[in-house]
């Protein structure tokens, strides 16, 4: 691939792996907030004859190295063709280009972001952590609206680097200045404080959040926190009628039966895995298999008490490249 987004420029990290589409992550990658770049804007679309006005066309790699013989000094046009090295991906490319945007232009966060975030990717987490609380010591003024999506990426990669109670100041600062609701924010902040033990915290906050904003990954992390709460009597009317109305009731059956072991009716919870573990082997196709099945079955497993299965089916979502909000479950029951 040569060519992506039109001149966007996302505080989202680009997805990674082989899967276009992660179907929980409707919530870690959905869209929140986007900037289109007066310069760029300007000049891939209004004054630049080399590229085209055609909103549906994808400006290229290309595109963008002929416009920048034009005008060599705009440090977004490096900025947009790293994204687009970094989704070929040639990665040395893309360092390089989001190098150059910050000789250009010093104060540009996304450059700042984008680079730990690269960082990280290469193993350099606590760099990556330093990169950024040094970008967000005193912001330029007009980098105002990429501050928070910085504090969501600073809060991702120190619960990385298992650095919980920093990870929950950070999404609560990010959340305190974005004036919409982020959704990566409230996520960040819920994952901290599960691992921090605040589970009332976490049910009561994302209770809040459900009020401004409709979204179904919220309300599935909501119940997950409820049942995280010992409080699964209060998930189970929602969680009954997904099982009733819903075509794929796998993941509902799991987590009827995380709350049925938690009231001690291990026959029910076993009926509902075992119906669990046999829809999931339905829809698992060998040789490209859903990595979020596979966690499914694994916990599914693990509840069971086949630990050995519910491992294997572990290695094998890590294997994959599995986000860690696919394993979280899975990780959590199979660890000592």
């Amino acid at each position: 691939r040569s060519g992506v987004r039109r001149g966007w420029i996302s505080d989202r990290a680009p997805a990674k792996g082989a899967r276009a589409s992660r179907p929980f992550l409707t919530g870690w990658t959905l869209v929140r907030s986007i900037l289109i770049l007066p310069a760029v804007h300007i000049l891939l679309f209004t004054s630049a004859p080399l590229l085209h006005a055609d909103p549906g066309h994808e400006i290229t790699i290309a595109d963008l190295t002929r416009q920048m013989e034009t005008t060599p000094d705009v440090a977004e046009l490096y900025f947009q063709r790293a994204w687009n090295y970094r989704e070929v991906p040639d990665i040395a490319a893309a360092r390089k280009d989001f190098e150059k945007t910050l000789e250009l232009n010093p104060a540009f966060l996304p450059a700042k972001r984008e680079l730990a975030r690269m960082d990280a990717e290469a193993g350099h987490v606590q760099e990556a952590i330093a990169r950024l609380r040094e970008a967000l010591r005193e912001p330029a003024a007009d980098q105002s609206f990429h501050v928070p999506g910085c504090w969501s990426a600073l809060a991702d990669l120190l619960l990385k680097a298992d650095q919980n109670a920093e990870a929950l100041t950070a999404a609560e600062t990010g959340i305190k200045l974005q004036p919409e609701v982020s959704l990566d924010l409230c996520l960040h902040r819920s994952e901290a404080q599960r691992r921090l033990g605040k589970h009332d915290d976490r049910v009561r906050d994302l209770a809040a959040v459900m009020k401004r904003l409709h979204s179904f990954v919220l309300r599935i992390a909501w119940l997950e926190a409820l049942i995280d709460a010992g409080r699964g009597d209060e998930a189970l009317p929602d969680i009954n009628k997904e099982i009733t109305e819903s075509r794929f009731t796998a993941s509902w059956l799991i987590r009827r039966a995380r709350i049925e072991l938690q009231k001690g009716d291990k026959p029910a919870a076993e009926t509902d895995l075992n119906a669990a573990v046999k829809e999931i082997e339905t829809r698992l196709r060998p040789g490209n298999p859903d990595l979020s099945l596979i966690c499914d079955r694994g916990a599914a497993r693990a509840l069971l008490g086949d630990r050995e299965a519910a491992r294997a089916d572990l290695a094998l979502a890590r294997a994959g490249k599995a986000d860690r909000w696919m394993t979280r479950l899975l990780e959590t029951l199979v660890t000592p």
